[in-house]
């Protein structure tokens, strides 16, 4: 009986079991009634439509597809097949959108060059400014007219016959950011500036000239020029400094000559730097110091091949740039947003996010031509200076050359410094013009403005703004400045090795 009773309770459990089975099998299976709504997938795990996948596989297709392209002509171009890279090159760089020329308008010289209702524009507009001093037509006509160089070189030579100094070095310094490469124009500036005694702009002024117009016949008589310039402003500087009685406290560099071949790592003393000893040693005494306070609160890249990459781009565009004076450096910092910056004498920071942003060696190289183009062009130093020299009236400030400056605090005027619209054409027209000398793509820093446009309003950072105002044609602008030189965008673009270190930092 007890073995029959155990049978019977197995029995019974496992068709219990098998009905609960079942049960459960049809609660599964039951579909949901016409009246009662299934249950609706969150927006946050909702699953990519067959649409949205076949757009972004092809689009990831095509991205990949551009790669090999390139990857392909840049084997080429190395190996000297130039117009069959031209080819592929053009296989995925579309034409530039055609614009009409608004930003390189060929100078008139001449007044006989001018329409004849312009020439009696002109004529009117000088008679009243040398009859009644009325310079208000003279103002509106140069504005309407700033391809007619002798308008700005009369309007400034009116303003200072009328003790307007500053504001004919403004109508100066406008027309030089217009027309670069006229002699009349910067010899005018510079001649302006020395009058006022202001040695160091005189000097920067004529320099930029060569920077910006290595070729140009006149280019070794500015550079005489702007040496000339700059040793009157160190003397200047040394005499005051002399009446002030600090000379021997400026500066100690190894027991060498105050204004000769010093080593610019000598010995300053304090945490801060005299703006004597500063002005003294120049833009590379001044970037050093600056350089070697600022590693110390960064976190830089070691890796051993990837500051290579970057060391030897940037020394590839370095040696064309004409300062045989400057000691270049080149530094990787561990920051993603997209920014890089150069201190005074060529030390050069760039952060791993403009590594990991921009789509090929020649754009990084764009990014990395205009940043040294500042340096050379002497924008940071000039900046500095007169910040930390001069007052509001342009006068040297009272006891400036013996005050202790604080690196820090010149680090910070540096690396947040925002540059000026003529600033940047100078950077853009001497990085635009290096960066096609070196061999790669001339559109290389334009493609870097196109992806700066692009990332706008997204969330990563983009530092680079925040120094260098985008206006809204800076694209159209470098498009234009490429065409009007005839510079190559068909060259070297450089994506394998790109794609190589961008992964090495992922």
């Amino acid at each position: 009986m007890k073995r029959k009773h155990k049978l019977f309770i197995l029995s019974l459990l496992l068709v219990l079991l098998l009905k609960i089975g079942f049960s459960w099998q049809i609660a599964i299976a039951k579909p949901t009634p016409t009246n009662q709504q299934p249950e609706k997938i969150s927006q946050t795990e909702a699953t990519p439509t067959e649409t949205e996948t076949e757009t972004e596989t092809k689009v990831d297709t095509e991205a990949e597809d551009s790669y090999e392209t390139l990857l392909e002509a840049d084997f080429l171009y190395q190996q000297g097949e130039r117009e069959a890279a031209e080819e592929l090159y053009r296989k995925v760089k579309t034409p530039f959108a055609s614009h009409q020329n608004t930003m390189f308008s060929d100078p008139i010289n001449n007044t006989e060059n001018l329409p004849t209702e312009i020439q009696t524009e002109w004529e009117e507009a000088k008679n009243a400014a040398d009859k009644n001093d009325n310079l208000e037509m003279l103002q509106e006509f140069v504005a309407q007219h700033p391809e007619f160089v002798p308008g700005h070189l009369f309007l400034a030579k009116t303003l200072q016959k009328n003790e307007k100094k500053k504001e004919a070095l403004q109508v100066l310094e406008k027309a030089s950011s217009i027309f670069p490469d006229s002699v009349e124009i910067v010899e005018a500036h510079v001649k302006a500036l020395r009058k006022e005694k202001d040695y160091l702009e005189a000097s920067i002024a004529a320099r930029q000239f060569v920077l910006v117009n290595p070729e140009h016949p006149e280019a070794a008589r500015f550079l005489e020029i702007a040496d000339e310039n700059f040793e009157k402003f160190q003397k200047k500087i040394k005499g005051q400094m002399v009446g002030k009685g600090i000379l021997g406290t400026a500066i100690r560099v190894g027991g060498c000559a105050v204004l000769g071949n010093c080593n610019v790592l000598g010995t300053v003393l304090g945490e801060g730097i005299k703006m004597g000893s500063l002005l003294l040693q120049g833009e590379s005494g001044l970037g050093s110091r600056v350089a070697e306070a600022y590693k110390k609160q960064l976190s830089l890249v070691e890796d051993e091949e990837v500051v290579e990459y970057v060391s030897k781009i940037g020394n590839s565009i370095a040696e064309l740039m004409g300062r045989d004076d400057f000691e270049y450096e080149f530094y990787v910092v561990k920051d993603d947003s997209l920014n890089a910056f150069a201190l005074p004498g060529g030390k050069v920071f760039v952060n791993t996010g403009s590594i990991l942003n921009t789509n090929s060696e020649a754009e990084l190289a764009g990014l990395l031509t205009h940043e040294v183009a500042h340096a050379v062009l002497s924008h940071g130093f000039q900046r500095v200076v007169t910040t930390n020299l001069y007052d509001s009236a342009g006068g040297v400030v009272r006891d400036a050359l013996k005050t202790n400056i604080p690196i820090s605090s010149i680090a910070t005027s540096l690396i947040s410094l925002r540059y000026s619209r003529s600033n940047e054409r100078q950077a853009d027209i001497v990085g635009t013009r290096v960066l096609a000398t070196a061999g790669y793509a001339a559109d290389g820093l334009r493609n870097f403005m196109a992806t700066l446009d692009e990332k706008k309003g997204g969330k990563r950072s983009l530092g680079f703004l925040s120094s260098h105002p985008q206006s809204d044609d800076r694209v159209d602008y470098l498009e234009q400045l490429i065409e009007y030189n005839g510079y190559n965008r068909y060259a070297f673009e450089g994506v394998e090795k790109h794609r190589g270190i961008q992964e090495k930092l992922m």
